[in-house]
C-alpha cells in the first residue's frame, strides 16, 4: 500500500470549492534579506501592471514543508508557491502541481536554460511543472596572491580543469603558506547534516563515477555503496583527517577574513557577492576539480509552480510569466545566477572570463539530483552518513546504511510506481 513521503496527505484533500477569485493569487515562498525584498516589491509591480492582487505566503525556510503540509491539510494551499527543485517529483508524484505547457507562453519555456528545464521537468511523463528565471552552481575560489606564491597553476575553465592529484597537490602546498590555516573551506558551517551536503558534493560522487542512486532502477544499493562512489567520501574524508578542511565552529567567511584564513573555498555561487567586496581582484573563481570522470557541479534552486487547487490558474500563470520575464528582480537580487538565457545579459559577471564565466559555463555539465519521489528520504539519509563519515566513520559501512533506507523506504512505497517499473 502506498504512503505519502512527507506530506503525509493524498490529492483528495486538495479540492477546493467556490469560485475562483478573479483578480486574487496567494502566493507562498520563502526568501530572506535583499531576496525577499526583492520579491515584495515584484509583487507590488505585478500587481500595478496587472490589476491582479497578490496575497503573500511568507514561510521561514526551515519551517517550510511543514508549513506546506498543514495548508494542505487545512485546504488552504496557495495558488502559486516556490518549491526546492529536487521535491519536484515528490510533489508531482502526490499530485499538488500542474503542468505548465499550455498555460505559460512557449517562447517563455524556450528561453530556459538546459539546466532550468531539467530541474523543472517531471521525468515520467516529461512535462515541465515548475519555472524560475535563476539557477545556481558550486565552484572554487581562491586568492591569486596565495595560488602564484605557492607556485599553483590557476585553471580557467572546464577543460584545464585541475585533476584530483593537482587538487591534492594544491592542497598541500597551500597549507605550507603563511596565514593560511585551513587550505579548503567546504562551509561545514553551513551545516553537514543539511541540503548543502548533497547539494555540494554529490558532484564528487559523479565526477568519480559513482551515483546517489541507479536512476533506471531506483535503488540505492549497488550505487550509492559502490565502490567509486566509496571512493569519492573517502576521498573527501581525507581532507578532513589531514587537518585541511575549515571546521564548522569557524564560520563561513575564511576565505576572505584577516586571520585564520582558508586558502580556497567549495562555494556557491553566492560566495563572489560575499568575498569580492573584501578580496576585489585577488579573488579568482575557478572550476570543480575533475576527479576522473570529468568536471560535474550541480545545480537546482528554489523554483516555482502552479498548484492543482488553484481557484485562479490563468492569473497564476500571469504571475510566472511575468516572474520570468522580469529584469528588475534580477537586478534587485545579489549574486543571481541566470536561469533564463536572456538573462546572461542582465549579469555580466557571468559572462566575464575574469570573473563568474567559468561558473556559467558550468552549467553545461551539472548533474541534477535525483528527480525521484523519494528524494526526501534520500537526502536526508545521505546527509547522515556524510556528517558520519566526516566525522570519521567508515564510508563504506555508513553508505551502505544509507542505501539501505532509502532502498526501503522504496519498497515501504511499492517503488513508488511507474518508477522502477
Amino acid at each position: 500500500m502506498k504512503k505519502a513521503l512527507f506530506l503525509a496527505l493524498g490529492l483528495a484533500v486538495l479540492a477546493l470549492s467556490g469560485v475562483p477569485a478573479q483578480g486574487k493569487i496567494t502566493v507562498m515562498f520563502q526568501a530572506t534579506g535583499a531576496e525577499s525584498d526583492a520579491f515584495k516589491t515584484l509583487f507590488d509591480r505585478f500587481t500595478k501592471d496587472t490589476g491582479i492582487k497578490v496575497e503573500p505566503m511568507f514561510i521561514p525556510h526551515d519551517t517550510y514543508f511543514e508549513k506546506f503540509s498543514a495548508a494542505v491539510a487545512s485546504k488552504r494551499v496557495a495558488d502559486v508557491m516556490q518549491l526546492d527543485a529536487p521535491f519536484l517529483a515528490n510533489f508531482v508524484w502526490n499530485g499538488y502541481l500542474s503542468p505548465l505547457q499550455g498555460m505559460i507562453d512557449q517562447k517563455i519555456l524556450d528561453d530556459l536554460t538546459p539546466s532550468s528545464v531539467y530541474q523543472g521537468t517531471y521525468p515520467i511523463d516529461g512535462r515541465l511543472y515548475a519555472l524560475g528565471n535563476n539557477d545556481s552552481t558550486v565552484l572554487l575560489y581562491g586568492s591569486r596572491k596565495l595560488l602564484k606564491a605557492a607556485g599553483i597553476r590557476i585553471p580557467t575553465g572546464i577543460k584545464d580543469a585541475w585533476t584530483k592529484a593537482e587538487f591534492n597537490d594544491a592542497l598541500a602546498k597551500l597549507a605550507k603558506q603563511p596565514g593560511v590555516k585551513w587550505p579548503l573551506d567546504i562551509f561545514r558551517a553551513y551545516g553537514v547534516k543539511t541540503e548543502w551536503a548533497t547539494y555540494a558534493f554529490q558532484p564528487i560522487f559523479e565526477s568519480f563515477g559513482g551515483k546517489l542512486i541507479d536512476p533506471k532502477s531506483w535503488k540505492a544499493k549497488g550505487a550509492l555503496d559502490s565502490p567509486e562512489s566509496v571512493a569519492a567520501a573517502t576521498e573527501i574524508q581525507s581532507w578532513v583527517k589531514k587537518d585541511w578542511v575549515v571546521p564548522a565552529s569557524s564560520g563561513t567567511n575564511a576565505l576572505f577574513r584577516d586571520k585564520d584564513k582558508a586558502a580556497i573555498a567549495w562555494g556557491g555561487h553566492w560566495v563572489w557577492a560575499e568575498a569580492y567586496p573584501v578580496m576585489k581582484d585577488d579573488l579568482v573563481a575557478m572550476p570543480l576539480p575533475n576527479f576522473g570522470k570529468g568536471v560535474k557541479s550541480p545545480n537546482g534552486t528554489w523554483i516555482w509552480a502552479i498548484t492543482k487547487s488553484s481557484r485562479n490558474p490563468k492569473a497564476a500563470a500571469k504571475f510566472l510569466e511575468y516572474l520570468a520575464k522580469d529584469k528588475q528582480l534580477i537586478k534587485e537580487s545579489p549574486g543571481t545566477f541566470p536561469g533564463m538565457k536572456s538573462a546572461a545579459a542582465l549579469t555580466p559577471i557571468y559572462t566575464d572570463p575574469k570573473l563568474m564565466k567559468v561558473a556559467f559555463d558550468q552549467s553545461n555539465v551539472a548533474v541534477p539530483r535525483p528527480v525521484y519521489p523519494g528524494y526526501p528520504v534520500l537526502t536526508a539519509s545521505f546527509q547522515v552518513a556524510f556528517d558520519n563519515i566526516l566525522s570519521g566513520a567508515d564510508p563504506k559501512t555508513e553508505l551502505g546504511k544509507a542505501a539501505a533506507a532509502i532502498d526501503q523506504d522504496g519498497a515501504d512505497n511499492d517503488g513508488y510506481p511507474p518508477f522502477g517499473e
